[in-house]
């Protein structure tokens, strides 16, 4: 149920469909759970004077504060489809995957030109990354499964670019799980772009598993910290937050991180954030830089790893179930199959698109396959490397404009 009401009646929890009058100050995001009464503050400064809210995403006001107006919208109530799924979590359609596809490829596009302008010495403008950021948020808001399939698909050979959108991506994701505001969300997500530029200027053969390195080697390596702060250090909007969750996100509470050795206390709440997503997106990039992991293996290593904070890890996992929304599968009847729904009840039995036959080693039309109600299963989180498929070109191409309902 839709409901109009004033910027004096909205209350934390309820979630903004969209502005309705504003004086048009400047353009504000209209959608998402209004989590703190410092965000309805800056929704007033910015202007907003009446919004539309979602009664069934958020709170709703209370009976003897009957709305002056209320809308009712076949589309926006609940149907039988939705109530028959409450186990399932959104998941993603053909237009979400297209609209965070061209939010992607944006990313690439910006954060590529912030790269190669640090490369060239020219200074770091972080101005654009800033907007970029706010458009994560929005999308993570609005469908954030669409968001996590591009960022597990779009595996290229680039890894500082595709490490530092991924950071930007589950950072937003996981300080939003958690209940931050959203400038502090902004902040994280930022964050995430930035925390690790200062491998721009380290030589590529020491961007492999730290394991690797010789002590001299991992000492040079561990200087991209330093390094990311240098060349951030004149440029505006870098927060004292961002820059405690860049120079943190490779300390571990256990003390056996860098470039400080803190331990749990000392490290700033958003940088354990940060250390869990750093290294989930690396175990699962491609060799040298990563180790090419499946995703429920890199969750498993996550899960095993004393210098991250547990309880991240546990919500990191929670967010994104055994198998995350874009894993590649594959299942017992021979088939592939792309991750594209949660099933909160049963973590083993998400909702796959499938799109390969091993036997036949071609591909197939594309198929929807509710795991909970067949009697095929996933026997295997894999690589695309297995099978020699060129997975980002497929589903750019074929896969989000072919896929069924």
């Amino acid at each position: 149920m839709l409901r109009c009401i004033t910027i004096d009646e909205l209350l934390p929890g309820m979630y903004v469909n969209q502005v309705l009058d504003d004086t048009g100050k400047v353009k504000v995001r209209s959608k998402g759970v209004v989590r703190s009464e410092k965000v309805i503050d800056v929704l007033r400064a910015k202007g907003v004077e009446r919004v539309e809210i979602d009664c069934s995403k958020g709170l709703a006001p209370a009976d003897n504060d009957a709305p002056e107006e209320e809308v009712s919208t076949p589309v926006q109530t609940e149907t039988h489809s939705e109530k028959s799924t409450s186990d399932q979590e959104s998941g993603f359609t053909s237009e979400s995957l297209q609209a965070a596809e061209v939010l992607y490829q944006k990313a690439v596009t910006i954060q590529q030109k912030f790269l190669d302008q640090l490369k060239t010495g020219k200074g770091a403008d972080v101005s654009k990354l800033t907007a970029l950021t706010q458009n994560i948020l929005e999308s993570v808001l609005d469908n954030k499964d669409a968001l996590m399939c591009l960022s597990m698909i779009q595996r290229g050979k680039d890894f500082l670019l595709e490490h530092s959108i991924n950071c930007s991506i589950y950072m937003a994701i996981l300080a939003n799980e958690l209940g931050y505001d959203q400038d502090e969300v902004e902040q994280a997500s930022l964050a995430g772009l930035l925390m690790d530029t200062g491998l721009v200027n380290t030589p590529n053969e020491l961007c492999v598993p730290e394991k690797q390195l010789s002590d001299s080697q991992r000492k040079t390596y561990q200087q991209h910290v330093s390094e990311s702060l240098a060349l951030l250090s004149q440029s505006e909007g870098i927060t004292e937050t961002i820059i405690d969750i860049i120079s943190q996100h490779h300390e571990r509470i256990d003390g056996s991180g860098y470039p400080n050795k803190l331990t749990d206390d000392l490290i700033h709440p958003l940088a354990k954030v940060a250390a869990v997503i750093d290294e989930f997106s690396r175990l699962g990039m491609a060799a040298p830089f990563g180790q090419s992991l499946p995703n429920n293996k890199v969750l498993k290593s996550l899960s095993q790893n004393t210098g991250l904070d547990q309880t991240l890890v546990n919500r990191l996992i929670g967010v994104l179930g055994i198998y995350p929304v874009g894993s590649l599968v594959k299942l017992s009847s021979g088939k592939l199959g792309i991750v594209s729904q949660k099933n909160t009840s049963n973590l083993l039995t998400p909702v796959v698109m499938t799109f390969y036959s091993i036997n036949s080693g071609h591909y197939s039309e594309i198929k929807r396959l509710d795991l909970a109600k067949s009697s095929d299963e996933i026997v295997a989180s894999i690589g695309p490397e297995e099978f020699a498929i060129n997975l980002p070109k497929f589903f750019s191409e074929v896969f989000i404009h072919q896929m069924p309902g």
